[in-house]
């Protein structure tokens, strides 16, 4: 977590694959990413940002991307997973929808809630959410927290936390600011530190 700017979804983006450090090794399991290359480092690391995306094209494909060969009933449990499968059985064609590009709309949380359930689909090794929350409402920031918690469940994950909740429940907290870490701990020792991250808690508890 840290302020705008602070070099957090740059982070993400090094940790993901998506740009190359330039000094340092990022290591998945003991192996630079640069050795296993980005097909394989893909099949063990999935990002969600907080870009959503949906294809054109049925739901049921959408969801596909992430595993080609997934059938209706394993997406089916992916989204119930996420929370999602009850909306999308009231569509009204359900995972046979048309969306995207000239097909249903759906809102932000709906789209991000497909991420989200991608992620399940996919079964990645590591989770980056990059404030995969962040473009739902408050009530929807609610409800897609509590289905990335389910997402990421068994899974080492890394969360750009736009809300301070999301901080509190972590193992290890790191603050950054500039590109660099200036505080890191659990959520606790961080509040008991009365440092920075601890002036930002007390600000969001008001």
């Amino acid at each position: 977590m840290g302020a705008s700017g602070a070099g957090k979804t740059t982070l993400a983006a090094v940790v993901s694959g998506l740009r190359a450090p330039s000094s340092g090794t990022v290591l998945l399991g003991g192996v630079p990413l640069d050795e296993l290359g980005e097909a394989r480092v893909r099949e063990h690391v999935f990002l969600v940002s907080q870009e959503t995306h949906v294809f054109a094209g049925t739901l049921l494909d959408d969801l596909r991307l992430a595993r080609a060969g997934a059938d209706p009933g394993e997406v089916e449990s992916a989204l119930e997973t996420v929370g999602a499968l009850d909306w999308v059985r009231a569509l009204p064609e359900g995972l046979e929808t048309v969306v995207g590009e000239g097909g249903h709309a759906l809102t932000a949380e709906q789209a991000q809630h497909l991420a989200l359930a991608r992620l399940v689909l996919a079964d990645p090794d590591l989770a980056v959410l990059d404030e995969a929350t962040a473009e739902a409402g408050s009530s929807g920031a609610r409800r897609l927290e509590s289905a990335a918690v389910a997402a990421t469940k068994g899974r080492t994950t890394l969360v750009v936390a736009h809300r301070l909740t999301q901080a509190q429940t972590a193992d290890r907290v790191v603050v950054m600011d500039q590109g660099r870490i200036v505080e890191e701990g659990t959520h606790d020792q961080l509040v008991a530190d009365g440092g920075r991250y601890a002036r930002l808690w007390h600000s969001w508890q008001g």
